[in-house]
């Protein structure tokens, strides 16, 4: 139950945290519309992680479709992080704009409603794949109650998260976002590559990189380095808009 639960809950929580950067966004370039695509692209990506799964063999996916789904996916999610956190603290203001702009595009909801779709069937594939592996060593009870409680879980935290922004507190919200964001799609480019290296297709010392680098990722014993690590980048950055802000104060 508690393998079932981990999965679920990890990987509807990432899919959360972009769908709310995503709605931010567009709720800051005046495009409310652009809600019923996100809710179209998140079914669509459900629906085809469904289809596919229901066509692998017991064996899984093809690991290196898999390596690129999780690539693909960390730098997308990478680049969004990016730009939130441009609008956020003020940094890069012509970042910020393009983003605002290209939101307030009309011809806008085609590619988000693909990026949600991209974004919900890589989660959606791998949250699949990786229960019916549990399922085969546990009772469907236990997977059952572990799927449910995780589905739970995401759903209390995006319960507290709208309470953070209706109580006019949508900057915190911003910026727990942007921070994990941030950490997820590095971490998942990270991932990819050490699979890649681990394969020896780079030669046999970068084998021995990927193989260092193993306990720092998801899973590892030293994977909350990497997490700590990965925040300080844009915690500084804030912390050096905030400094500059405030002497540009202290001059007045």
């Amino acid at each position: 139950m508690f393998q079932a639960f981990v999965i679920v809950s990890r990987e509807a929580i990432e899919l959360l945290l972009i769908l709310i950067a995503l709605r931010e966004w567009a709720r800051q370039a005046q495009r409310p519309g652009l809600g019923p695509w996100i809710a179209i692209g998140v079914i669509a990506g459900f629906a085809a992680a469904a289809a596919i799964v229901a066509t692998l063999p017991e064996t899984g996916m093809n690991e290196w479709l898999d390596i690129a789904l999780t690539c693909g996916f960390g730098l997308s999610v990478a680049l969004l992080s990016c730009g939130t956190m441009a609008s956020m603290a003020g940094i890069g203001a012509h970042a910020s704009s393009v983003f605002d702009n290209w939101f307030a595009r009309r011809a806008t909801a085609i590619p988000v409603l693909g990026f949600v779709a991209f974004s919900a069937l890589r989660e959606a594939l791998e949250a699949f794949l990786l229960i019916r592996f549990v399922a085969a060593a546990n009772t469907v009870h236990d997977v059952a109650w572990g799927v449910a409680l995780g589905l739970a879980a995401c759903a209390l935290l995006a319960a507290a998260w709208q309470a953070l922004a209706t109580s006019r507190r949508t900057h915190i919200v911003f910026r727990l976002t942007a921070v994990l964001l941030f950490i997820i799609g590095i971490q998942m480019m990270l991932e990819a590559v050490v699979e890649v290296l681990l394969r020896g297709v780079a030669g046999p010392h970068l084998t021995q990189v990927g193989r260092a680098m193993q306990p720092y990722l998801e899973n590892g014993d030293r994977y909350w380095l990497l997490c700590a690590g990965l925040a300080v980048i844009p915690l500084v950055l804030w912390m050096r808009a905030w400094w500059r802000r405030a002497g540009t104060v202290q001059r007045r």
